[in-house]
């Protein structure tokens, strides 16, 4: 049965709608174009890596490789179960606090010898994994040819 309205050809009023009620489409239409376009222009930097030695196998390796053992002189890093650090060279001691006064620390104990040094990191087994990731990346920065990590339980 037609509208009354409908019979004479006019066109159906609409319908109103509510005034507390807003069309949430263009607002969720510029949401993903602006998640687009800052996907796009984002610049994603590249971090320097730590190398980390691979583990080794309890299996013997079918073709055994003798590398030489060479000697390298040590500089010790001790982090302990608050996250605070000990450099400990033959010739001094120190303890940096925080990343930026690590490395100056670490630098200033490769300054003599710059070649065939590692870093005897030993941390304690309650220290936070972040300290510990501190410390290889000073390691890291300040040109160890080597890194040796040690959990301890306690220092002496």
């Amino acid at each position: 049965m037609p509208l009354p309205s409908q019979a004479n050809g006019d066109v159906p009023p609409r319908a109103k709608r509510d005034n507390g009620e807003l069309d949430m489409t263009p607002m969720v239409d510029v949401t993903f174009l602006l998640l687009i376009f800052f996907m796009v222009t984002a610049s994603f930097s590249l971090q320097r890596s730590i190398a980390m030695p691979r583990q080794m196998s309890d299996q013997p390796s079918p073709n055994p490789s003798v590398e030489p053992n060479v000697e390298l002189e040590s500089i010790q890093l001790e982090i302990d179960d608050e996250g605070a650090f000990l450099v400990l060279t033959p010739d001094w001691e120190r303890e940096p606090t925080g990343k930026q006064n690590l490395v100056a620390a670490l630098k200033e104990a490769v300054a003599a010898n710059h070649d065939n040094l590692k870093l005897d990191i030993r941390v304690h087994e309650n220290a936070q994994l972040q300290r510990l990731v501190d410390g290889m990346d000073a390691g890291t920065i300040t040109g160890f040819q080597a890194i040796q990590i040690t959990q301890v339980n306690g220092f002496d």
